[in-house]
This record gives C-alpha cells, sequence and structure tokens, in this order.
C-alpha cells in the first residue's frame, strides 16, 4: 500500500500471522464463553466458533483429561496452547503474537 502523491510515498507493510483458533462454547447461556468470544473481539482476533454438543464425545473426554472440563474450549495451534475456560491472560497471549 501506497500513500502520498509525486516522489513522497510511504510505503507500509503489514505482517500476517496465520492464527487458526476455534472457541466451543455451551449450546445454552455461558458467561465464560461469552466473556471469552467479547475479550477476543476486543482484542481483534478472529477466531471460529462450534458447539460443544456437535463435538464427538472421545474429543470431548481428551479435553477434559489434557485441558479440565470449564466452558468454553480454547483450540488454537499458536505457541500460547489451547486452554479451557476465561483466560484473559491467554487472550492477552495471543493478542501480543499478533501485534509482534
Amino acid at each position: 500500500m501506497q500513500w502520498g502523491r509525486g516522489p513522497h510515498r510511504i510505503t507500509i507493510f503489514r505482517k500476517v500471522i496465520s492464527m487458526s483458533i476455534t472457541v466451543y462454547t455451551k449450546s445454552g447461556f455461558c458467561g465464560m464463553c461469552l466473556a471469552t468470544e467479547r475479550a477476543l473481539d476486543s482484542a481483534g482476533i478472529e477466531y471460529t466458533e462450534a458447539i460443544l454438543d456437535d463435538v464427538d464425545q472421545a474429543q470431548i473426554e481428551e479435553w477434559k483429561t489434557t485441558l479440565g472440563m470449564n466452558a468454553p474450549i480454547v483450540v488454537t495451534d499458536t505457541e500460547t496452547g489451547s486452554w479451557s475456560g476465561f483466560r484473559p491472560d491467554k487472550i492477552g497471549e495471543l493478542a501480543s503474537s499478533a501485534a509482534a
């Protein structure tokens, strides 16, 4: 992208970081799910929402063992790692890595 006219042009480069983030939420009201999605939205982090009811039971059992079972379950391919529940610290880490 170039701004300006004539010989005085500024070229702006944007670093694009690809992150795959899926937020698995409950089908009914879930305060921590809503808080997580709002925090991700506020940080400008794109994610996909999925419903836990649609997930294979074996996968849910694995998450219970590795992540705990507080909704939402946030699955990401970043260094931040996946987590369960509302974790502002993890969302902050995602925002920092996206801004770097």
